[in-house]
C-alpha cells in the first residue's frame, strides 16, 4: 500500500514539473513584447538622404578684365666707392619716384622691392687675386595703379628719368573685383546645377521636392604671368600701349535634391 502511495506521489510531482515546463514559456512569451531599436535623427537623416535623391554638379564661369597693373623699375649705378654708388642711386631713384607721382593715375602706389649693394672685381690679372675696382647698387621699386591706360606713361617717365631696367609688367584684379567674380561664377554654377537636376528629373517623370545639401566646390582664379620687356633705355622710344588679357574665373558646386514620384 505504501509503495503504491509513493508511486502516485512521484507521478504527481513529475507531472507538475512537466506542466510547469510547458506553461511557463507560454506565459513568459505573452508577457514580453519585441524590442524595436530606436532610429536616431542622424540615421533617419542619412536614410532620407539616400532615398529619392539626386546629386548634381554645377559649373559656372565668367570672363573679366584685370583692373590693376604693376611694373618693376630698377636703377643700377656703379661708382668707385660705396658712398658714391649709394648716393648716385638714391638721387636717381628719388627723381624717378617724384616724376611718377606727378602722373594723374588712380590708386597709384609705389613701394620698394629690393636693394642690393655689391663689389665689382677685376679678374684681368692671372697672377694676382681678383681686385675690387668698383661698387654697384641695384634698387628696384614697384609702381602699381588701377588706371591701366597710364602704365605706358609710367614706364616712359621712369626710363626718361634714369631707370635702367623695366620688368615684370603684371595685370591683376583688386580684392573687390575678385570677390564679385567669385560670387558671380558660383551663382552661374548653382543655376547650372538646378537646370541639370530639372532636366534629369523631368525626363523620368518625377518632381523635385527640395534641396537637401549644398557643397561649394573649387573656385579658380588664374594668376597672370608678368610680361617681360627686357632692358629699356632712356633714349629708346616709349613702349606701345599694353593691353590686358581677359581672365576666366570658374566655379563648381555640388547639390543634393530630393524628388517625389
Amino acid at each position: 500500500m505504501k509503495n503504491r502511495i509513493t508511486n502516485i506521489q512521484n507521478f504527481t510531482f513529475i507531472s507538475l514539473i512537466v506542466a510547469c515546463m510547458i506553461i511557463f514559456p507560454i506565459i513568459l512569451t505573452g508577457c514580453l513584447e519585441p524590442v524595436i531599436p530606436e532610429i536616431t535623427a542622424e540615421e533617419e537623416g542619412a536614410e532620407k538622404l539616400t532615398r529619392n535623391t539626386i546629386t548634381v554638379i554645377g559649373n559656372g564661369s565668367i570672363k573679366i578684365l584685370p583692373d590693376e597693373v604693376s611694373v618693376n623699375i630698377s636703377v643700377l649705378t656703379e661708382e668707385p666707392t660705396t658712398e658714391e654708388a649709394v648716393n648716385k642711386n638714391s638721387t636717381i631713384s628719388k627723381e624717378i619716384i617724384s616724376q611718377i607721382e606727378t602722373i594723374d593715375a588712380e590708386n597709384l602706389k609705389i613701394e620698394s622691392i629690393s636693394y642690393e649693394l655689391y663689389p665689382v672685381y677685376d679678374y684681368s690679372s692671372k697672377d694676382k687675386p681678383p681686385k675690387i675696382y668698383a661698387y654697384r647698387v641695384l634698387n628696384t621699386i614697384k609702381a602699381s595703379t588701377t588706371d591701366l591706360e597710364k602704365i605706358g606713361e609710367i614706364i616712359a617717365t621712369a626710363t626718361e628719368t634714369g631707370a635702367t631696367d623695366i620688368s615684370s609688367i603684371g595685370f591683376d584684379i583688386t580684392e573687390e573685383t575678385r570677390k564679385k567674380a567669385k560670387n558671380d561664377a558660383l551663382a552661374k554654377a548653382t543655376l547650372d546645377a538646378s537646370e541639370k537636376a530639372s532636366a534629369i528629373v523631368n525626363a523620368m517623370g518625377l518632381v523635385i521636392d527640395s534641396v537637401l545639401y549644398i557643397t561649394e566646390g573649387e573656385v579658380y582664379i588664374p594668376v597672370m604671368a608678368p610680361l617681360g620687356l627686357g632692358e629699356i633705355k632712356a633714349e629708346e622710344a616709349a613702349p606701345p600701349q599694353i593691353l590686358p588679357r581677359e581672365i576666366e574665373v570658374t566655379a563648381s558646386i555640388n547639390i543634393v535634391y530630393s524628388f517625389t514620384r
